[in-house]
């Protein structure tokens, strides 16, 4: 799994002021951000809207059981297939878009909790099976801060 961090970033009030770019310190984010790209999953699996739905319905689950509010599912289904669809609560935001005829799916899960869009992720998993998988984890939220020199 690829971990992205912040390479530059500058604050725009001082920008003329940061013109030697040193970092001082990396504040914590406060959401996890996976970027997600699934080849060789099943046509079956990512044709349909209904089939889809339910995906993102199970993905997120566990988080409306646990007191979250109930998450809310839209689907779009393209013709002849494939599908683009989001699911999201308070605590979850997840956005799929599949191309079945190259066994594709570009999915992004959004969440407060990394442990919540870690297990999102392995349910979505399960339910794809996808042949490959890859996955860029980024922390929302963090600053990268700049000194003055």
């Amino acid at each position: 799994m690829a971990i992205a961090t912040p390479l530059l970033q500058k604050n725009l009030e001082n920008s003329s002021h940061n013109t030697n770019l040193l970092s001082s310190s990396i504040s914590v984010g406060f959401s996890t951000h996976l970027l997600v790209e699934m080849w060789h999953a099943p046509f079956s699996a990512l044709a349909d809207a209904e089939s889809v739905s339910t995906i993102l319905e199970q993905a997120g689950s566990t988080l409306s059981m646990n007191g979250s509010d109930e998450i809310q599912i839209r689907t779009f289904q393209f013709a002849p297939y494939g599908v683009s669809g989001t699911a999201s609560n308070s605590s979850i935001h997840i956005l799929i878009h599949t191309w079945p005829e190259k066994g594709y799916a570009a999915i992004d899960i959004f969440s407060k909790e990394h442990d919540e869009a870690h297990a999102a992720l392995e349910r979505i998993k399960t339910r794809l099976n996808p042949g490959n998988i890859h996955v860029i984890e980024l922390t929302r939220g963090q600053l990268l801060e700049l000194e003055d020199t």
